[in-house]
């Protein structure tokens, strides 16, 4: 009786899931594109005041751009997982429970994507950067009883997790130089030089890998292991673009 139980508001709480999950991408399209209408703004919370960090986003013409294009692909790409989703744990047999991690992923890396494109320190961008790989690995190894998803999840994650590795040390490079994670005060501060050239290099080659241009691009193919939602969302403008 209780396992019956069990199921049966396991089978209710996955609607409400798939309804919530897109519900809650277009009210974040809607809030953003609403913020960006009446100007724009930065939002500056300090979390580690001894090391000098704060969560910096910023609602500019460019991050507003990947935002919406990370919730608005997010909502169609939801609605059309609400339908499909259902039919895929079916045909591979597998616990309707695990449609619910399904949907927490793929609001997580939705949300993951939009602080990536309006973070505005190098700090927040490298956690943002992290957990886009995290909720990939997860995403993609979805069907984790077939092999060829769990070894393309490990390779996504090994690939996106060594450039998030070199962001951070562009990043602690630049600090030690100028004292700032803050990306304007990086730009208004930088100068010419080997350090700043360093820095700009391991930076752009974690964003070379993370967006998938060649040769670092071997990873997102093997990614279409994943399910057709995933797949979609991956591929879309919305996390390789940003």
């Amino acid at each position: 009786m209780s396992v019956g139980r069990k199921q049966r508001r396991t089978g209710a709480a996955e609607p409400i899931a798939r309804r919530a999950a897109t519900a809650l991408a277009l009210a974040a399209f809607g809030a953003l594109l609403f913020g960006w209408l009446r100007g724009g703004g930065t939002v500056e919370v300090p979390w580690a005041l001894t090391l000098d960090l704060e969560l910096e986003l910023g609602l500019d013409g460019l991050a507003t751009l990947y935002a919406l294009l990370a919730t608005g692909i997010g909502a169609a790409v939801f609605a059309y997982a609400s339908a499909y989703m259902p039919w895929h744990t079916a045909h591979a047999g597998q616990p309707r429970a695990r449609e619910l991690r399904f949907w927490a992923w793929m609001v997580i890396f939705m949300g993951a994507m939009v602080g990536l494109a309006c973070a505005r320190d190098l700090v927040s961008l490298f956690v943002f950067f992290d957990l886009t790989a995290i909720a990939s690995y997860f995403l993609i190894g979805f069907d984790r009883e077939r092999r060829a998803a769990r070894g393309a999840a490990l390779m996504a994650l090994l690939v996106t997790g060594v450039s998030a590795v070199l962001l951070l040390i562009g990043a602690v490079v630049l600090y030690e130089r100028y004292g700032t994670f803050s990306v304007p005060e990086l730009v208004r501060l930088a100068e010419p030089g080997t350090t700043t050239a360093i820095a700009a290099a391991l930076i752009a080659v974690a964003a070379l890998a993370k967006s998938a241009q060649a040769p670092l691009h071997f990873w997102l193919p093997r990614a279409m292991e994943a399910p057709t939602p995933v797949s979609a969302y991956l591929h879309s403008a919305a996390m390789v673009a940003a």
